[in-house]
């Protein structure tokens, strides 16, 4: 029997006859390749795609021009769906006809092409299928059930297109976008944002119109990554729309879910019932994901506010009516109260030393917790013990926590979920601007409540504990769901206790390293796909036979992975970034997933996919699924590269695991190598492992400056990407510490001096701006001090940035409670967050918010003065070493700048900026860290641990509320003046000569006058240090030129300076004052 080589039913299309015979043959078209790769394959091959998009845009061009003809009479999209809500629908599928059945059939066929994977979606991106596509989003004049059908046809699409590689291989080395990369400029296009809204904007009672609205929010949860996208969403509205169909479901029946307080007899017909509030969450948390003013801007939407109010007096939001009464009637308490019924009574901390979290789960049964943590009670057990503090909806900014708190507790699997994505988002936010809330009882309560849940989703979606599958329900939608679950969830723990030490110890009581570190290890198993390709008897031919047909859009493109291969490198993604969560600050954590075997697994996704196209076919054919596999030799995509580094960096801040595991298993090589990778985000995930793999105690150092990474790093260092440069220069400046004065040199030239200059000096800021001005549009730079010995301390917000932290070293957290907390001096802080109970002061924070994150002129100065502090670090390494080294390179490096210019630079990072109040001087409260340096034959290396991150200035309480007449308002940031103040502090440790130097510049010396007062006691500490350094004397010799440069300081005014400090509060401060004090006066009493 001979086969058909076009079916009849494509040649009617192609030459069609009459609509009717075309609808019938898109239906037998539709059923005949449904299931059937190789049929779907042949249609394609003989053209199939070039009929279907000219009915489509046939039909598009009908329904614009009723569109364009309704937007003239509706004046907007939203208008036009909530005018035609009701009867709408009803009345357009009365007018169904045949044309609307082609059209409709037409997308089902493409619906069906879709499924069949990333060769299928080529083509038909190829022939123009998505445009006609898109314009059907409009429900003012297309039927409810096409709109349904369109869109499950692009969510099948944009499905398909994540079975795609990113890039394709060339044959000249470059990596080029796939054609798929295209969708998303296709999609977020103002015409096709403004229908999604106009779908969001429906309040029909009809399921058709739910359906929509559920598919339209998980069409954006799926396409949303970009920040230009996501704003795009926002200025359409479609963030305030989610937020009132999640308000919606908040206060509908069901009783698992409404917020107390919420009439349910109230709730109307058109309120987007329950089983949707995955796909609402799911896209409200893409629109908000990396930005705080998008998050603000979820939290303080009317809708959200009417449900949840932030604030906690009876004074409404204005123009907004709360849905229930704002005070309880039958107990006369604020309504906040009654969402505290929402959690169960958990006790809050009673003490500062408490920190360590009970096993037991679920927790609501009573239990004795292990150590010094307080019994969390049970309900019976609080009616008949003494009432203590329990923990209330007050230790978080809004209710909508609490609400999601209960969400995550009583929902099950993509609901429970959603809800811990979201409130991880919400959680950020908080910690971004922290309120007077405590900090420590809404960890507790997340420790107990949400972390444990979160871990308990991984084991029950993840592989038994002997690596055998799990019974599994016989739905494939349970299937399904699972091993979504198992992709996301431990992307949501990273997530969750990101920059937490309590949640992540938490964590590891839940026994997450465990799990995390038995599915990586199963991300590495190869994957057998459950598709395989049909028998043909003949081979598909490469040639088309007729030559009328469109080569682009009848020719398949790549395959792509199989949804086995994909859902291993995501699950391998989402456990390597749980796992660099995990281990991000306490070394026994680190320990834990060495003991586990995921150092081995780490190293091997480091691996990039080969970038040779000729490499990539032999290994094609070799065996390997379209040169993807998991096996570890096969390499790794981007996000699962970008995700290894960022483990990778927190398993380096160890000095045992970077002597040990690290150096055992090879990291370095594989580093080395992503550091060339074509993309920026993996170099910059690359560079910042380096910073700590070339500390001067890994043994790793020596071969990576041999392999020739200096001179990349340098070559990084000029990239127009501010995260690049700001990387590299930190990786050279651990690079360049106890390094011979040769490499150091070598170094400085490939950076070039000239450039290392303007990245010192930058742009010109203005740092005069009214404190109360720049409280408003500023951003916490939050600079911790940097040391020479290689210790990353947070610097400038490092939560993205590379950090390393000592073995053993605690921070004194417990010290921080009784802190003056206040506004940073120079620096851009966020101001304390207050109670926003009108909506011209939520307008105002919005605003405020706003300026921060997207104001260009702030963020150009946040990073310029990040770059500045690296590159001032730079220069101290260069000089920090011993005695005769430190002293040829101070040489070389005033002769290479030139000694004038180099100490006017230093003048005007110490000079103010602008006219302040004169000091006054006073003690600051005692910090916690010591002081940085001592005179020694290493005088570039610091001799303790680095300091609690973010670590807060202290100032006098009266400096809370009278800060603007602060007499340091107009210098520089703290860290810049301190950077500047250790060069000076090395270079006066140098030669004799190099003291008489720095004695001269008198300028230069009366700028640091001012600094004796500085609130921060670390300045002060450094100023003392410059004058034991001064007035040191290396021997007889000496004599007469020390006395002379103590002289000089005396008559200055240092000496006053320095016996003044000998009463200071901080008893390291008043210890080197008392040291000072005696060298000047032992020099100067012959005078």
């Amino acid at each position: 029997m001979a086969r058909s080589t076009i079916p009849p039913a494509l040649l009617e299309l192609r030459s069609p006859t009459s609509p009717s015979a075309q609808v019938e043959a898109l239906r037998d078209l539709k059923n005949e390749i449904v299931g059937h790769d190789q049929r779907k394959e042949l249609a394609v091959r003989h053209g199939v795609v070039a009929p279907l998009a000219r009915i489509l845009r046939a039909e598009a061009r009908r329904g614009g021009k009723r569109r364009a003809r309704g937007s003239v009479a509706n004046g907007s999209a939203v208008a036009a769906a909530a005018g035609s809500s009701a009867g709408g629908p009803e009345r357009r599928e009365r007018e169904w006809g045949c044309e609307e059945e082609m059209r409709l059939q037409a997308t089902l066929v493409v619906g069906s092409l879709a499924l069949g994977g990333p060769a299928f979606v080529a083509p038909l991106l190829a022939g123009g299928i998505l445009p006609p596509l898109l314009e059907t989003l409009s429900p003012s004049e297309v039927s409810p059930k096409l709109i349904v059908a369109t869109l499950r046809t692009l969510i099948l699409i944009v499905d398909a297109t994540a079975l795609d590689k990113p890039w394709v291989g060339t044959a000249n080395g470059p990596l080029r976008p796939s054609v798929t990369a295209s969708i998303p400029d296709q999609l977020y296009t103002k015409l096709v944002v403004d229908g999604l809204a106009e779908i969001l904007a429906q309040t029909s009672p009809s399921p058709t119109v739910h359906q929509q609205i559920s598919l339209t929010a998980q069409l954006i949860s799926r396409t949303c990554r970009e920040d230009l996208q996501q704003r795009m969403l926002l200025n359409a509205g479609i963030l305030e729309l989610l937020a009132t169909k999640l308000a919606g479901i908040a206060t509908s029946g069901d009783s698992l879910l409404r917020a107390v307080g919420a009439d349910p007899r109230t709730s109307s017909r058109d309120v987007l019932p329950s089983i949707y509030l995955a796909d609402i969450l799911e896209a409200i948390g893409a629109i908000v994901q990396n930005s705080n003013y998008r998050t603000a801007q979820f939290l303080y939407s009317p809708a959200i506010l009417n449900i949840f109010p932030v604030m906690k007096s009876n004074a409404g939001y204005e123009g907004v009516m709360p849905s229930f009464d704002s005070y309880s009637t039958s107990q006369g308490t604020p309504q906040a109260a009654s969402f505290d019924r929402l959690l169960p009574r958990l006790q809050a901390v009673q003490s500062k030393t408490e920190s360590s979290f009970s096993k037991a789960f679920p927790a609501l049964g009573s239990f004795t917790a292990t150590g010094e943590f307080a019994r969390v009670l049970s309900y019976s057990d609080l009616q008949s013990q003494p009432a203590s503090r329990i923990i209330s909806g007050d230790e978080f900014e809004s209710p909508i926590f609490t609400w999601l708190i209960h969400v995550a507790r009583r929902g099950q699997g993509h609901d429970r979920l959603t809800a811990t994505w979201v409130l991880s988002l919400l959680k950020k936010f908080s910690e971004a601007y922290p309120s007077d809330e405590s900090l420590k009882n809404r960890e507790r309560a997340l420790a107990f409540l949400i972390v444990p849940l979160t871990v308990k989703m991984i084991e029950e979606a993840g592989p038994s504990p002997d690596q055998k599958p799990k019974s599994r329900v016989s739905n494939p939608q349970e299937a399904a769901d699972s091993r979504r679950i198992l992709e996301r969830a431990p992307a949501v723990l990273a997530a969750l206790i990101d920059q937490s030490s309590a949640l992540q110890k938490a964590a590891v009581e839940a026994k997450a390293i465990t799990k995390l570190c038995q599915i990586l290890k199963k991300s590495f198993d190869p994957a057998s796909s459950s598709s395989k390709p049909l028998w043909s008897p003949r081979p598909p031919s490469p040639t088309l036979q007729d030559p009328t047909i469109d080569p682009a859009s009848s020719t398949l493109g790549r395959s792509g992975l199989s949804p086995e291969i994909s859902h291993a490198l995501k699950v391998r993604e989402g456990a390597l970034k749980a796992l660099a969560a995990i281990a991000d600050k306490e070394d026994q954590y680190r320990k834990i997933i060495i003991e586990n075997g995921a150092v081995a697994c780490i190293t091997d996704s480091l691996l990039s996919y080969p970038e040779n196209p000729a490499e990539e076919s032999s290994r094609e054919t070799s065996g390997a699924q379209n040169g993807v596999s998991t096996n570890a030799k096969d390499g790794n995509p981007i996000p699962v590269l970008i995700a290894a580094c960022h483990a990778a960096r927190s398993m380096s801040r160890s000095v045992s695991v970077l002597r040990t595991s690290l150096i055992d298993y090879g990291v370095a090589k594989p580093i080395l190598a992503l550091l060339k990778h074509p993309d920026m985000n993996v170099q910059i995930a690359a560079t910042e492992v380096l910073c700590n793999l070339v500390l001067h105690f890994s043994p790793m150092r020596d071969d990576l400056i041999e392999a020739d990474s200096l001179k990349t790093i340098c070559e990084h260092a000029h990239s127009a990407n501010p995260a690049m440069r700001l990387n590299s220069l930190w990786a050279l400046k651990h690079m360049v510490l106890t390094a011979p004065n040769d490499i150091k040199i070598s170094c400085l030239e490939e950076l070039g001096t000239g450039w290392l200059v303007q990245a010192i000096t930058g742009e010109l800021r203005d740092f005069s701006h009214p404190p109360k001005e720049r409280s408003q549009v500023s951003t916490p730079i939050g600079m911790g001090t940097p040391n020479a010995a290689g210790e990353q301390v947070d610097l400038l917000n490092a939560v993205d940035e590379p950090s390393m932290d000592l073995d053993d070293v605690t921070s004194s957290s417990d010290d921080e409670d009784d802190e003056t907390m206040a506004d940073s001096i120079g620096s851009l802080r966020r101001p304390r967050q207050l109670q926003f109970t009108t909506t011209s002061q939520i307008r105002a924070r919005l605003k405020a918010i706003k300026d921060t994150e997207q104001d260009p002129r702030l963020r150009a100065e946040r990073d310029d003065l990040r770059i500045q502090e690296q590159a001032l670090d730079f220069i101290r390494n260069l000089i920090a070493e011993s005695k005769s080294g430190a002293c040829e390179m101070i040489d070389h490096l005033l002769s290479t700048i030139g000694a004038p210019r180099f100490f006017e630079i230093m003048a005007s990072k110490l000079r103010p900026k602008g006219p302040a109040a004169p000091p006054q001087p006073f003690g600051a409260t005692a910090s916690t860290s010591s002081p940085a340096h001592n005179r020694s034959p290493h005088p570039g290396l610091t001799a303790q641990p680095p300091p609690p991150p973010q670590q807060p200035l202290a100032f006098p309480p009266h400096h809370h509320t009278h800060h603007h007449a602060h007499p340091f308002a107009a210098h520089a940031p703290p860290e810049i003046l301190l950077a500047a103040l250790f060069i000076l502090i090395h270079i006066a440790n140098g030669r004799p000569s190099h003291r008489s130097l720095l004695i001269s510049q008198t300028a230069l010396l009366t700028h640091i006058l001012p600094l004796f007062q500085h609130p921060d006691r670390r300045m002060r500490v450094a100023c003392v240090w410059l004058v034991n350094n001064l007035t040191w004397m290396d021997d007889s010799s000496d004599a007469a030129n020390a006395r002379q440069r103590a002289a000089e300081l005396r008559a200055l005014g240092v000496e006053e300076r320095v016996r003044l400090l000998m009463q200071d509060q901080d008893l390291d401060t008043r210890e080197r004052a008392k040291t000072a004090a005696e060298q000047m006066g032992k020099l100067l009493e012959g005078e």
